[in-house]
């Protein structure tokens, strides 16, 4: 975190870390485990509906 990346999903039966973000950079996002499992064409998964946003936002800039 000194870094400033920080861990803010952690698997609550492991311990592990699976989301990391940092907070000052305008859209990064880590994560270990699979939201396109979750994810379909009628209701897809926020962390891809966010990127597809973040994307559209920066390129009308």
């Amino acid at each position: 975190e000194k870094a400033g990346m920080k861990a803010t999903g952690i698997n609550p039966d492991t311990g592990l870390v699976e989301i990391v973000e940092i907070p000052e950079h305008p859209w990064f996002v880590g994560v270990q485990y699979h939201p396109e499992y979750r994810s379909t064409v009628e209701s897809p998964h926020p962390l891809f509906v966010g990127f597809v946003k973040a994307a559209y936002e920066h390129s009308i800039k």
